[in-house]
This record gives structure tokens, C-alpha cells and sequence, in this order.
């Protein structure tokens, strides 16, 4: 009978765990046939991956967990917690940030990005300090953009799990909406923040700092209306269809002067 018990607690103990809604997530507007999230699947035109959100849209949902009580803050350093560059090979420039957005870009292309509600921070053309190096967060693939997006509040029960759109764990998704893209055919998310929890009780109580980033399976790929990897098509301006016109009215009456 111990054993038996001792077997449902685990099996219960697995299921609470696939079932956790993690720390960091990334997602995206559902598209037709979706729920309120767009799936995570296959990405197999470029920037190829296994698992991602991929979207045309200009809509970003960025979400934090507080996993317990113990945890007092989410995001970038906290009162008597560890700051950015403590982590080894994070640069000192993140000091003071909050919660940071990694975003990878086409490598060698030229473009803007546009963010609203975020703060772009800098670039890298060789390191995008995300701990999880899956593609296509990899420097012979991607230039990598960093922006700061703050703390995340806590707020019960407000942040499902994005993939599976169950679960109600306190924290908070933030939204950034108008995001514009020009001159990238690809655009990829991921997120990194420093969770701050106090540990022990009394005499031995420590405040520790966690480096936590969103796994893989829970990021987000832009990708322009053609699918990715294509180019957009470019409609002229009013005065360059001004001037192709005019050029092609001289062209036919210079034509028809040869004939006479």
C-alpha cells in the first residue's frame, strides 16, 4: 500500500510538473482555426526551427511566472539581488535594465525594428547572451538587438500556459502592439530576466538570483506576408509613377518621330 501511494504521488508529482506554466513564454495572436495563441510548430522555410510561434502580425505577448510566495521580484535586479553582468559573459550595459528581449535578425541584412513600450538597449553582430543557443538564436545565422521591457507584476492567476492555454499562474503578459519591420524578411523573439527569491527563514534567510530565460518551444518568429526568405513586394511612390509615366510618353513620341 506505501508503495502504491508512494507510485500515485509521483505520477501526480509529473503531471503537476508538464503541466507548470513556465517562467518566461513567448506568443503571438492565434491566427484561423487557433485558440487565443498561435501555435508553436515547425518552421520550415528560414529561418528553419522546430518549435516557434510564427506570425505576419504586429502583436507581441511577453509573459512572466512568479513560480512561488518567495519570489519578490522578476525582471532585472533587485534590492540586495544580483545584477545583470554578475552572470558571466552578460555585458555591464544591462545594469539597471529590466526583463530583456533578444531579438535575432537576418545576419548581414540591414533594417529597422520598432518596438513600442520597449527600449532598445544595443546589438551584437557575435553574441546574443540567451543561454538556450537554439536556432536560430546562433551568430553564423542571426545579428542579435536588445531591448528592455521592465519588471513583470504579479497579478494572480493572470498567465496560462501559452502553448497548451491552460493552467493560471500569478504574473503578468505584457503586450506590445504596433511593432513594425522593414528590411528584414525575419524576425525572431526570445526573453531573459533575473527572478530575485528570498530563501531559508531566521537566522539563515539569503536573498538569491536566478538567470531565467523562456525555453524553446515557447519563442516567437516574425516573418514577412510571403512566408519568409522571399521579398516584399515594393509599391512606387506617387512621384515615381510620376516619372516612370513621363519617361514612357517620351520614349513612344521619340519613337514615333524615328518613324516619320
Amino acid at each position: 500500500m506505501k508503495k502504491l501511494l508512494m507510485a500515485s504521488l509521483l505520477v501526480l508529482g509529473m503531471a503537476a510538473s508538464a503541466q507548470a506554466v513556465p517562467v518566461l513564454q513567448l506568443g503571438a495572436p492565434g491566427g484561423p482555426g487557433e485558440g487565443t495563441y498561435a501555435n508553436y510548430q515547425a518552421s520550415t522555410t528560414n529561418p528553419t526551427e522546430n518549435d516557434t510561434a510564427i506570425t505576419t502580425g504586429g502583436t507581441l505577448y511577453v509573459a512572466g511566472v512568479y513560480q512561488n510566495n518567495n519570489v519578490l521580484s522578476l525582471g532585472g535586479k533587485f534590492d540586495g539581488g544580483l545584477d545583470w553582468s554578475s552572470f558571466d559573459s552578460l555585458p555591464s550595459i544591462f545594469n539597471g535594465k529590466g526583463a530583456i528581449l533578444v531579438v535575432s535578425v537576418p545576419d548581414g541584412d540591414t533594417g529597422t525594428l520598432t518596438i513600442p513600450g520597449a527600449t532598445f538597449i544595443t546589438s551584437s553582430l557575435t553574441d546574443s547572451f540567451f543561454p538556450n543557443n537554439h536556432a536560430p538564436v546562433q551568430a553564423n545565422v542571426a545579428d542579435f538587438l536588445f531591448y528592455d521591457i521592465g519588471n513583470f507584476s504579479k497579478i494572480a492567476g493572470a498567465v496560462p500556459d501559452f502553448a497548451l492555454e491552460t493552467g493560471a499562474a500569478d504574473g503578468q503578459i505584457m503586450t506590445f502592439s504596433g511593432i513594425t519591420v522593414t528590411g528584414y524578411d525575419w524576425v525572431h523573439f526570445d526573453v531573459m530576466a533575473l527572478e530575485t527569491a528570498e530563501q531559508g527563514g531566521g537566522n539563515n534567510a539569503r536573498i538569491v538570483t536566478n538567470w531565467e530565460n523562456n525555453p524553446g518551444s515557447h519563442d516567437v518568429t516574425w516573418k514577412s506576408d510571403d512566408g519568409g526568405g522571399g521579398q516584399q513586394e515594393v509599391v512606387p511612390e506617387p512621384g515615381t509613377i510620376m516619372l516612370l509615366g513621363t519617361g514612357l510618353i517620351g520614349l513612344a513620341l521619340y519613337g514615333r518621330r524615328r518613324m516619320k
